[in-house]
């Protein structure tokens, strides 16, 4: 079974605010393949994976939303394979009743990020939606694997600020988005004390060296089983991803450095997250295509898979 935790979807980068947008087209600018957000785009990625999480995205800090019930009609496509995840801003008026009835709307978890939002997660507000997804039995998601912003609240995104919401909310899991790079030993100490807490993948696994480093650390501070797989597409494909993943003692093959074992990277990519987290009934394990299309008709191979 592989999931991918953080797929994003929108039909215009516009969705998410202009100064989000910005920064999108100038990350962009410098890679040989731009971001494609669409829904048959991500469904095509998505054939490498088992399961995708899809993320909505709200911030009344940089007026960004992505209409929720065209993320909810994409399910159709792909039935049994999507789950859905709910965008909620802590400081929108009404954000509680949005936890309230994101069951019943179709969602499994919901997705929040303090910097983008511009909240501390101590906040009144934002306790009171954590809360609300404790009660509720809703996972939340916590991060954004895409470009930053000049109007993000930096000091908000540090992961240790979360340790007052596990402590308040211990049985609530709360899945903090790419180690919480750049903040990734507090993440890691965040994650070996409190049981709920977990991480992903998503954005650091296109950075080889971080990845290396965030995943040698997990396994010093023996959580490296708190760890899931998450793309972050559009800003990464799930079978790079998984390629990342896979290929990360490439860098020191030739040195004494410790190598992480391929049993732990394994569990990494099949970690079966829906179960995990209770998002629902994960789909039966089908057929899945490992390749993706370069720039010529070449394909790229997973590591073990059929040559």
């Amino acid at each position: 079974m592989i999931v991918d935790l953080d797929t994003r979807l929108w039909t215009s980068t516009e969705d998410l605010g202009d100064e989000l947008a910005a920064s999108i087209r100038r990350a962009g600018a410098s890679r040989w393949v731009q971001p494609d957000a669409g829904v048959d785009a991500m469904l095509f990625a998505s054939r490498a994976v088992d399961a995708s999480i899809v993320v909505g995205f709200r911030s009344a800090l940089l007026r960004g939303t992505v209409n929720e019930h065209s993320l909810l009609e994409v399910g159709k496509r792909a039935p049994g394979r999507l789950f859905f995840a709910r965008a909620i801003d802590p400081m929108i008026a009404g954000a509680p009743e949005l936890v309230e009835s994101a069951r019943s709307d179709g969602f499994c978890a919901i997705w929040l990020d303090p910097a983008l939002q511009g909240f501390n997660p101590s906040d009144t507000r934002a306790m009171r939606v954590f809360d609300r997804a404790e009660a509720r039995q809703l996972p939340v998601l916590l991060g954004w694997s895409g470009p930053q912003v000049p109007s993000a609240r930096l000091e908000f995104s540090r992961p240790y600020l979360l340790d007052e919401v596990a402590r308040a909310f211990p049985r609530l899991s709360m899945v903090i988005a790419g180690f919480g790079a750049p903040f990734v030993s507090e993440t890691l100490m965040l994650m070996a004390k409190h049981d709920r807490v977990f991480t992903s993948v998503a954005g650091i696994a296109a950075r080889p060296w971080a990845l290396l480093g965030a995943l040698q650390g997990a396994r010093d501070h023996a959580v490296e089983h708190k760890v899931l797989f998450a793309s972050g597409f559009p800003f990464d494909l799930p079978s790079r991803a998984i390629e990342a993943v896979y290929g990360v003692n490439s860098m020191i093959a030739t040195t004494p450095l410790p190598h992480l074992p391929r049993a732990t990277l394994r569990e990494i990519v099949e970690r079966d997250s829906i179960s995990l987290l209770g998002l629902g009934v994960p789909p039966a394990a089908g057929e899945r295509t490992a390749t993706r299309t370069l720039a010529g008709d070449a394909t790229l191979q997973l590591p073990g898979g059929e040559q």
